[in-house]
């Protein structure tokens, strides 16, 4: 993938590529970040062109907002590492109403890897899944009032899991800085899908603005301390007649443990390399709460405390960071 770099009056340099058009160069003085595109004031990957499939990135972020949705389509909605692969496949289990795991990937199902012709084409039941905010789904998505579930995961725990994620990532979508770099990138929301404090924020005020849509509301910490709870909240709020032990079987063959072996022992590959060489090639790594202690010094946990408490000053969210 070849750049040639360009004149930009921002603090990003703006990018050439003869491929996709314009990008921004978000890396940091080490050369250690990612090539984003900006669209409605958000960070997104520069996509592979197995997924634009000849079209151009921009116009095809433009046509999710117009896709056709069916009255009983779920959408799964969570910032990078919250859970959504983990969610996608309790919800899919529940509405399919058998202990049967989903060959195919979250991917194939995402908003932004399928645009409008790759929503309209999946046959129902449809769940689907988007790192996006609310402005930039399916009009529809409000018009019919679509059933939602949120998930969202404290925020050092994020940053961790991302990290590691994205180090793991093939180039050129990959991060080889080292963790203390990365938590300022993640701070500055210079990385793919852009600022979790923005995508919070943004997603209560949108809501705001639709007061009658559905939304279910979950924590990645309390679907791991009550998994079977969780489980029934869901069925609850789908308005399924799920039993309470299909729920248990439910929460059990989905247990984090259970569901990383799946993901690397039976679902079906994209079309693309995702994984670098030798890296463990999951979407699953640890599955914990807290695993941040691990990772932080004490000056660079201080420093992320006064920066994401300054972002969040009286956003009513709170977030469990300990197993209690």
């Amino acid at each position: 993938m070849l750049f040639k770099m360009s004149s930009t009056q921002s603090d990003e340099q703006t990018v050439m590529n003869p491929n996709i058009g314009e990008v921004l160069d978000l890396r940091n003085a080490k050369g250690h970040g990612f090539y984003c595109y900006e669209y409605d004031g958000l960070y997104l990957f520069v996509p592979p062109p197995s997924v634009l499939k000849g079209g151009h990135h921009v116009d095809k972020l433009r046509s999710i907002s117009e896709a056709e949705l069916k009255d009983d389509d779920i959408m799964i909605c969570a910032y990078p590492k919250c859970g959504t692969h983990w969610l996608w496949e309790v919800t899919k289990m529940l509405i399919s109403g058998t202990i049967k795991y989903e060959k195919g990937v979250k991917e194939s199902r995402m908003l932004e890897w399928t645009f409008k012709d790759g929503i309209e084409a999946v046959p129902p039941p449809r769940v689907f899944n988007t790192h996006l905010p609310l402005r930039m789904l399916p009009k529809q998505v409000v018009e019919k009032k679509i059933k939602c579930i949120q998930i969202m995961r404290n925020p050092k725990d994020v940053c961790v899991s991302y990290f590691n994620h994205l180090r793991d990532r093939a180039k050129p979508w990959g991060y080889d800085g080292d963790f203390s770099e990365f938590t300022e990138t993640f701070l500055a929301g210079k990385l793919p899908d852009g600022s979790y404090p923005n995508y919070l924020r943004a997603w209560k005020v949108e809501l705001a603005a639709a007061p009658d849509l559905p939304v279910l509301h979950l924590f990645y910490e309390e679907m791991l301390l009550n998994p079977l709870r969780t489980v029934k909240d869901i069925a609850r709020f789908l308005g399924l007649s799920s039993t309470d032990q299909f729920c248990e079987d439910v929460a059990d063959a989905c247990s984090f443990k259970k569901m990383k072996k799946v993901d690397q022992e039976m679902k079906t590959k994209l079309d693309m390399k995702i994984w670098a060489d030798g890296s463990e090639g999951t979407f699953y790594r640890k599955g914990e709460i807290g695993d941040w202690k691990n990772w932080f010094t004490v000056a660079e946990n201080e420093r992320f405390d006064q920066i994401w408490n300054a972002k969040m000053k009286d956003s009513g969210f709170e977030f469990t960071y300990a197993p209690a």
